[in-house]
């Protein structure tokens, strides 16, 4: 509980809106404005890329995983008798799908700027992991005494702490960039009449609000935080009443196979925010980090969910 830090997945810019957003100017400036997501779709493409780069590193085998796996071998209180593991997780995967990310057209100067950042460090995480990966798992540690391991342990944490930090500032980046259109594509989305859309766009929102309450060990306990987390648990919680009903009159209606999948995907995404709730709950009674856990890794189920709907 100490070390707790919490991070949660990133629901796609742009994911429930029927078409582009119009408006002047092409976003291909380097300002950094915000308000270039609304107004090119290559920055919003950009953005979508950025997004799922950022989600695929924190899936089962991605950089908190594999910073983990590395710390609790405890490298530096070993000896080459002991049987020590160490796990390269998916990460060259994750950090090609990031540099691809980077190399689309269309300019987002601040996200653009924390990617750099991020790309840099999980290029150095690499450089290192990859062959001390080999060191361990061909046991060559055994041959030396672990005397390479003990002498880079220092650096490879080093080295993952600072990948980490630059993967939050990442992530800040992207959830201010993607807030700043966000009640414009609320509005668009109420003004076309999709109820189940608009409703999964808010939802996800309210429960982005809920889950990010809880980013330090103190927050668990702290009853300002818990007086924010009834009140956005309450909101979402009739929200999510309303998506159910509104759902079903959907389904009623739907005469395509694409948007009778879209709609149960919806209520599927309803049900995992519903367990979030639950989570919450049981988070607030218990101040347990592993509960506040639980209540994330629902979180991040139901984005992705929300990303894969057709």
């Amino acid at each position: 509980m100490r070390g707790m830090k919490l991070r949660q997945g990133v629901a796609l810019a742009g994911l429930f809106m029927l078409g582009a957003c119009g408006g002047s100017g092409s976003g291909g400036s380097g300002n950094g404005s915000l308000e270039a997501v609304a107004t090119s779709p290559a920055t919003a493409a950009k953005l979508s890329a950025y997004t799922q780069a950022y989600n695929a590193l924190l899936e089962t085998y991605g950089l908190p995983a594999t910073a983990k796996a590395y710390k609790e071998a405890r490298v530096a209180s070993q000896s080459p008798s002991e049987t020590i593991t160490i796990s390269d997780g998916w990460l060259e995967n994750e950090a090609d799908k990031l540099k691809a990310a980077r190399a689309l057209p269309g300019a987002l100067g601040p996200v653009d700027a924390a990617a750099e950042k991020l790309d840099t460090a999980l290029q150095k995480v690499l450089a290192r992991l990859k062959p001390l990966y080999a060191y361990y798992n061909t046991k060559a540690y055994r041959a030396d005494g672990l005397k390479r391991g003990k002498a880079e342990d220092a650096q490879m944490t080093a080295e993952f702490d600072a990948a980490l930090a630059a993967m939050d500032e990442f992530n800040a980046a992207l959830t201010k960039q993607r807030r700043a259109g966000a009640e414009a594509e609320l509005a668009t989305l109420k003004q076309s009449g999709d109820t189940v859309a608009y409703n999964t766009k808010l939802a996800m929102q309210q429960a982005e609000d809920l889950v990010g309450l809880f980013d330090k060990p103190e927050d668990l306990r702290d009853p300002a935080v818990f007086a924010k987390g009834d009140a956005l648990a309450g909101s979402l919680e009739k929200l999510l009443a309303d998506q159910q009903k509104a759902i079903a009159d959907a389904k009623a209606k739907a005469k395509e196979p694409v948007e009778t999948s879209r709609l149960s995907i919806s209520g599927l995404v309803v049900d995992m925010l519903g367990s979030m709730i639950g989570q919450y709950r049981q988070v607030k009674q218990s101040h347990s980090a592993n509960d506040a856990e639980a209540m994330v890794d629902s979180y991040n189920r139901a984005v992705g969910l929300a990303n894969d709907m057709p």
